[in-house]
């Protein structure tokens, strides 16, 4: 883009851009910018557009940018006019919004100026019907069924409302059921989305279509229509239909399209916080500004914070000194090193860059005076082994990664809502801030410079993943620079990715580091086998546990403790040894092994069989005769009677009826449908519509307006004129002529 005459501001402010052509009068377009300039305490930038520079083109763009000066008399402060030329208008038109910092592109559509919106990276306004003479902006109605486009509408549109009534409006169809509940809801999630409190009105009103319903408002107490561009749900876009068109031709009133910014990293942010809004309501702006003003006092470094910064850490060190867990945990709830670093994740949301220094300057404090203390501590354990609890802290993970996010997404959580603030003691012990920074103090005292790195290396995972997680929170929470603080917004977008950028940095070295570890467990694993098979093979006996290796370079010495039956000779250790380091030198692992080797005499007794039990022989029972018996006379047996047998009477058995076979109905072919011929369509591509016109020229009569994503019919026309490839079309029972570089077939 060529910059014929005038120049951009060198403050970048909240920036609006409108492109004229000398020919064109001021209408909605420019009002709508220049009102929205002021309102957000920004820059309007004025381009007066030459296609073909010449000096009759720039006569004529110069009297309008007098006229445009003439007409702003006293607030011309924050308004610059330009003129431009350019050969390629998309093209340079995209790249000059982003050179200049263009924060809203509003665009006329039905003047002679073509754009193609696409590659347009900042917020765009498209005005269609602009032919409404110019007056006063008093009242814009916002038909919303709570998308992000409107919301990113109302949030500049915000401060707007001192001057002009902005009225957000949800359309109920009569024939749906709890439309106006839902209405209500979404009105209500809206308002507290952009912070509107009482400024905006909102309003469900019953039609019986969203369309009509629209129309009836346009034409009552209503200056302009402004509506965010069609990237929600299926059934909005199916309720919404082609309400743009309608609106200009039943109400003769503008209709504004907005959408938001497209390919920013705050945009995508954005877009993260509105899909999570169901899920984590946002924090209303009274509970957002208690939580700020209580997250920076406690980040702000004062007497307290250093005292308890170096009792946290001397119980840290004696406890990472004497093994002991207990002690450990003690000490990271009595350190307020969270604080600072919650308030870091805040400030980067934020944008204040006194803020950012403030906390990151407290943490540093902070650390370095943890570094001193446990380094005077440190020598109580000079003549001492590391404790495992101090060698915790020096070989950090990828889990020590993922606790430390979770703490940070907790942290800000429970630190913003005071249901939730008992668990920051939980916060605080998953965080563990302070014991690394003891190790790092004792591991210098004692010079064991390797470990003193690796726990500096956990701290610094730790930091960063926790501002980075709390930062996240905030957003999701709602926490984030207005629309008219561009600078805040240019140091939130920075300090993001520079968080993004520390974060997966830290990830990738302890990525590294995992990998040596677990490389370095796999040679160790594999030592043992071999030490395990050759103590077994050569000298018959079994370790009692796995032995203690310590590597120096290439040499390995190697403390093993074996249970035996009977005394191992010298010599049959010399053959372990031996045995050994020829194993791990010939799979290239080391080339000289010292070997201590300790045996346990051990007594080993086969089990014994129990002896067989003798059984135990009975007393022997003796018979004594008894008297003689008597005999006595026995009684004749005399017989029972007999029952006497009954005639019984069987039925007699029918024969069965045989079964008649039927006759089962013959199956009648159906005939086969004769498929028909289905029409060539194609859809509008052009996210803002383009005109339907009686004839394959620019100058030919507008029939009607077809918005973008609308399916049309392909008919047999096809023409070149006025520089363009003409399709003929039929749409709505309408029969014309579309662009084709605006139709992409389906």
């Amino acid at each position: 883009m060529q910059i014929i005459d005038g120049r951009l501001p060198d403050e970048k402010l909240w920036r609006a851009l409108v492109i004229l052509s000398p020919e064109e009068a001021l209408g909605r377009a420019w009002q709508l910018a220049l009102a929205l300039a002021h309102a957000n305490k920004g820059q309007l930038i004025v381009s007066i557009y030459i296609p073909d520079f010449n000096p009759a083109a720039q006569k004529a763009a110069q009297a309008l940018a007098e006229r445009i000066e003439q007409q702003l008399a006293d607030d011309a402060d924050n308004v610059s006019v330009l003129i431009i030329t350019t050969v390629n208008f998309e093209k340079a038109l995209a790249k000059f919004v982003d050179e200049a910092a263009i924060d809203l592109l509003v665009a006329h559509l039905d003047g002679p100026i073509a754009y193609k919106l696409n590659r347009i990276s900042c917020a765009v306004a498209a005005v269609r019907g602009d032919t409404t003479p110019t007056m006063q902006l008093e009242h814009i109605i916002i038909p919303t069924s709570g998308g992000p486009n409107t919301a990113h509408a109302l949030t500049f549109l915000l401060p707007l409302t001192n001057k002009v009534k902005v009225t957000a409006v949800y359309i109920a169809p009569e024939h749906l059921k709890n439309e106006q509940a839902l209405g209500h809801t979404r009105l209500r999630q809206l308002m507290q989305f952009v912070d509107a409190g009482e400024h905006i009105e909102t309003k469900v009103a019953t039609a019986s279509s969203v369309i009509r319903g629209i129309t009836d408002l346009a034409q009552g107490d209503c200056d302009l229509v402004m509506i965010g561009a069609s990237q929600e749900s299926s059934i909005d876009k199916l309720l919404f239909g082609d309400i743009p068109a309608a609106v200009v031709r039943q109400s003769h009133k503008p209709v504004v399209i907005v959408r938001q910014p497209r390919s920013r990293l705050g945009s995508r942010l954005n877009n993260l916080s509105w899909r999570l809004r169901q899920y984590l309501p946002r924090m209303n702006l009274k509970d957002r500004t208690n939580a700020y003003t209580r997250i920076r006092r406690s980040a702000r470094p004062d007497l307290d914070f250093y005292i308890l910064i170096s009792l946290a850490t001397v119980i840290a060190a004696l406890g990472l000194i004497i093994n002991s867990p207990a002690v450990v945990i003690g000490a990271m709830l009595v350190a307020p090193l969270m604080s600072p670093i919650v308030g870091t994740g805040l400030a980067l949301v934020l944008g204040d860059t006194r803020f950012i220094r403030l906390s990151i300057g407290a943490v540093l404090r902070g650390v370095l005076l943890a570094i001193l203390v446990s380094a005077a501590a440190g020598l109580l354990s000079i003549n001492q082994e590391a404790t495992p609890e101090l060698l915790a802290r020096t070989q950090p993970t990828l889990i020590d990664l993922a606790i430390a996010l979770f703490s940070g997404l907790a942290g800000a959580y429970a630190l913003c809502r005071s249901d939730a603030a008992g668990a920051l003691p939980g916060v605080a012990i998953a965080a563990a801030l302070v014991p690394p920074l003891a190790t790092v103090g004792i591991s210098l005292t004692t010079g064991r410079f390797d470990q003193a790195a690796g726990a500096m290396l956990l701290f610094t995972a730790n930091f960063v993943s926790i501002s980075s997680a709390t930062a996240l929170m905030f957003l999701i929470l709602g926490f984030r620079p207005t629309v008219a603080q561009k600078s805040r917004r240019t140091v939130q977008a920075r300090s993001v990715r520079a968080a993004i950028i520390s974060l997966a940095i830290v990830a990738a070295l302890i990525f590294g580091f995992t990998y040596e570890l677990a490389q370095e467990q796999a040679r160790l694993t594999h030592i043992n086998a071999v030490v395990e098979e050759k103590l077994a093979e050569i000298t018959d006996a079994t370790l009692d546990e796995p032995p203690t290796a310590t590597f120096d370079g290439e040499f390995l010495t190697l403390d093993v403790t074996a249970r035996s039956t009977k005394p191992i000779p010298h010599y049959l250790v010399q053959d372990l040894q031996t045995a050994i380091g020829s194993t791990l030198s010939g799979e290239g692992i080391l080339d000289k092994v010292a070997l201590r080797l300790t045996v346990i005499e051990v007594t080993e007794l086969d089990p014994e069989i129990p002896p067989t039990p003798t059984a135990t022989p009975l007393p022997t029972r003796i018979f004594t005769p008894g008297p003689t018996p008597t005999l006595t006379n026995t009684p004749t047996w005399t017989p029972s009677p007999q029952p006497t047998n009954t005639v019984t009477f069987t039925p007699t058995v029918l024969p069965t009826e045989t079964a008649v076979n039927t006759a089962t109905p013959t199956l009648t072919p159906t005939a086969t449908e004769t498929p028909t011929a289905t029409p060539q369509t194609a859809v509008v591509s052009y996210p803002f519509g383009i005109n339907l016109r009686a004839t394959p020229s620019l100058t030919a009569e507008i029939i009607a307006v077809v918005l973008g994503e609308t399916v049309v019919i392909l008919l047999d026309g096809v023409e070149t004129a006025d520089g363009f490839d003409w399709q003929q079309v039929m749409v709505d029972g309408q029969t014309g002529w579309l662009s084709a570089a605006f139709l992409q077939n389906r």
